[in-house]
């Protein structure tokens, strides 16, 4: 190439340069731009009183693992503080206690078997069965209720449970497993010998029915047969099916299911459980099935394939609710449009519940950065997903792990402690405010580009009060909150930083000034 050539390239390049640098500026300024009014500047939220979404059943957590140990090894003040700040009106006043129907695998029988005989084996996941294994003889004795024991059996799990009805908080007891009995599986264990085994076997569903019947039943008439107003019951048998929960990895009950092994059982049980009702009288209801998340997949089993399994049989109509779990899902915003989207297109008569979720990290996060996610979690499945009841994974946890919303630690003198984090606080936003039969509404935000950091939703009680919720994980803002101009007092509650559930009140005016990274809900009155 000669000089004047090599000239007229370099100018030519130097020219696109430019024009490419000045698009890259322009639009960075604008975002700035467009951040800094996001951000900074006066929002506005709208609330439709006239737009009603789902109605609200309320939240729970699960008394899984340690909540059996608590009953059995805890002091006195340990167990009765847990409960008040679980179930309490001091504490987080959850109405849905999540009860674990165990496999069988804390059995005796199974305590030289991997993986229970490893001493790394963490033995708070072994989990107890009323079921006893040494009158077992043929699978129709699990179909005898003479073959149970509700006196000895799990007691430090109904102990727990017991203490929790006492609050009169409970509203609704689903009894959920995990795993069938072992001596139903394929492998002998509550989990599979191999990755996605279906480790129930196929003569043994009726069976497995009769045992989660014969279990609720046990349990209802010496806990809840005799309260003034019974909590309404939910049996939940089918936990997760998508996972593989098998192979030399799984550590705790689980069991998989692909789609038409999960739909055959699932008739089995719904068939046997109307049945049951009849013959005794109950209401229990069924419970599916416990998805996994609500995530769409190419190339694996989704929650779509399982529902459509399930849609063939006649009694999936009269189901109220799909059952499902938050993980994988996180606080994505994109996969809660995707599913409410198909849920509303393909079955419109069907309502949410989000029954589990938890943060699987190690370590235990005491920041406003991890409760505010969990603000979101929520806050997004009852508002895009319209979820009418939410529940965290475990109640009580004493591991190095962010899955509980109560820690209970023993120190070296055995002195026992009870401590939460940031997000107990912020679940206590949602849980502490919102009754079972309140109403969500419809809002809007002028922060289109969700730059500002906002989450919120508002909701109708009965009394005609509204309670209006709002996350913002970023700097103090000032909000605008038009629609509620009929709403003469404010009632605030406010966890940021430095302050938990943190009360005032004042005239409402119609704005809320909302501290950096915090947790505010607003009750008005009339």
């Amino acid at each position: 190439m000669n000089r004047t050539a090599w000239m007229r390239a370099l100018r030519a390049t130097a020219k696109y340069a430019l024009r490419v640098g000045i698009v890259v500026a322009t639009v960075a300024v604008l975002s700035i731009g467009m951040y800094a009014i996001a951000a900074y500047c006066p929002l506005r939220i709208g609330v439709d009183l006239t737009d009603e979404r789902q109605t609200v059943a309320g939240f729970g957590a699960s008394s899984a693992w340690t909540f059996q140990r608590m009953g059995r090894d805890a002091t006195e003040q340990v167990k009765r503080d847990s409960v008040e700040m679980l179930y309490g009106q001091s504490g987080l006043a959850l109405n849905i206690y999540r009860y674990n129907i165990g496999g069988g695998s804390a059995d005796a029988a199974l305590d030289a078997r991997e993986p229970y005989n490893q001493a790394w084996f963490d033995a708070d996941r072994r989990a107890e069965s009323f079921f006893v294994a040494e009158r077992y003889g043929q699978m129709s004795d699990f179909s005898d209720p003479n073959n149970y024991d509700f006196e000895t059996r799990d007691q430090g799990a109904l102990e727990m449970f017991a203490r929790s009805l006492a609050t009169g908080n409970v509203e609704q007891v689903v009894f959920f497993a995990n795993s069938p009995h072992y001596l139903m599986t394929q492998s002998g264990l509550c989990t599979g010998a191999q990755v996605q085994q279906n480790n129930l076997r196929p003569e043994c569903y009726e069976a497995f029915a009769d045992y989660l019947l014969i279990s609720v039943q046990g349990i209802y008439d010496r806990y809840l047969a005799h309260l003034p107003v019974a909590p309404q019951v939910s049996i939940s048998p089918i936990n997760e099916p998508q996972w593989d929960w098998g192979g030399p990895d799984a550590t705790q009950e689980g069991c998989h299911y692909d789609p038409q092994e999960l739909a055959r059982f699932a008739d089995v049980f719904m068939t046997r459980l109307q049945a049951w009702n009849r013959a005794h009288g109950t209401t229990f209801e069924g419970d599916l099935f416990e998805s996994g998340n609500y995530k769409f997949y190419s190339g694996r089993d989704d929650v779509r394939d399982y529902l459509q399994a399930l849609e063939s049989y006649d009694w999936f109509r009269s189901l109220r609710s799909v059952s499902v779990h938050a993980y994988g899902a996180e606080d994505s915003v994109g996969h809660r449009r995707k599913f409410a989207d198909y849920l509303r297109k393909r079955y419109p008569e069907k309502k949410v519940s989000v029954t589990e979720f938890c943060e699987m990290e190690e370590g235990r996060f005491d920041t406003m950065r991890s409760g505010l996610f969990l603000g979101k979690v929520i806050n997004r499945d009852l508002s895009i997903v319209q979820a009418t009841d939410w529940s965290w994974w475990l109640a009580v946890s004493s591991g190095d792990y962010n899955d509980g919303l109560v820690y209970w630690d023993t120190d070296a003198a055995g002195n026992q402690k009870l401590s939460v984090l940031k997000r107990y606080y912020v679940m206590g936003h949602f849980s502490k405010f919102l009754d079972r039969g309140d109403v969500a509404l419809g809002a809007t935000c002028s922060d289109l580009t969700g730059w500002a950091g906002l989450d919120y939703s508002a909701y109708r009680k009965a009394d005609g009060s509204v309670v209006l919720i709002v996350l913002n994980d970023g700097c103090a803002k000032s909000l605008r909150v038009g629609g509620l101009d009929a709403y003469a007092t404010a009632q605030y509650t406010v966890t940021d930083p430095t302050c938990n559930w943190q009360t005032s009140e004042s005239a409402w005016q119609g704005r809320l000034e909302l501290p950096a990274h915090s947790a505010v809900t607003v009750v008005l009155s009339p």
